[in-house]
């Protein structure tokens, strides 16, 4: 992905994430691109038990891509694995923020001040050599359970979030990591620390 810098320069970001993510591009085709992935992920099923519960998750998933870049997403990535019989699930959205850092200013000191709402933990992450601030978050959720939707189930949301300076420092690039696996909360993080490591800018 691209964006313009301050000086009229475009610059372009590249990430590493494992071939079971599937990548959504906010700006362009949200619809077919959401088709296009419950079209692979219900390919195993046949179309009469998949019709009511894929209609439900395209449903969902599309409203998530439209409030990402509502919210100034550029790229939205989703995790839907089983693995040794249990479901992962995980999703990642890159957004380019207005907002600087400064540059004067330890890692670990912005990530404490990012850190201020409840149950978020400041922490610090290496992207190409250097340092940015990031946060990791945990929240507790009600989601509508699929069916009467009379009844709801508690969800404890584990997140990353990493704020990487764009080259110039002009703006932000916001990786906002998200997973309802409480059980394997530690090995998810560490894999969105990872991911977010492999981040590397390319001047165009």
């Amino acid at each position: 992905m691209t964006a313009t810098q301050a000086d009229g320069s475009t610059t372009g970001w590249s990430l590493l994430v494992p071939q079971t993510w599937s990548r959504i591009r906010l700006e362009r085709d949200r619809p077919q691109q959401v088709a296009a992935l419950m079209t692979r992920a219900f390919a195993t099923v046949s179309r009469d038990q998949a019709a009511p519960v894929r209609r439900l998750v395209e449903q969902e998933l599309l409203a998530k891509a439209d409030q990402a870049f509502a919210e100034g997403g550029r790229e939205f990535y989703l995790l839907t694995e089983v693995r040794r019989g249990l479901p992962l699930a995980a999703t990642l959205v890159v957004t380019v923020l207005p907002e600087t850092l400064p540059a004067d200013v330890p890692a670990q000191v912005l990530a404490q001040v990012l850190a201020e709402a409840p149950n978020a933990e400041p922490t610090v992450v290496t992207v190409a050599g250097h340092e940015v601030p990031a946060v990791r978050r945990s929240e507790a959720r009600r989601f509508a359970d699929v069916g009467d939707g009379l009844g709801s189930s508690r969800v404890v949301l584990t997140g990353l979030d990493v704020y990487v300076p764009f080259p110039d420092r002009s703006r932000i690039l916001l990786l906002t990591f998200r997973t309802p696996l409480e059980p394997i909360a530690a090995a998810m993080t560490t894999l969105f620390e990872a991911i977010a490591g492999s981040l590397r800018w390319r001047e165009n």
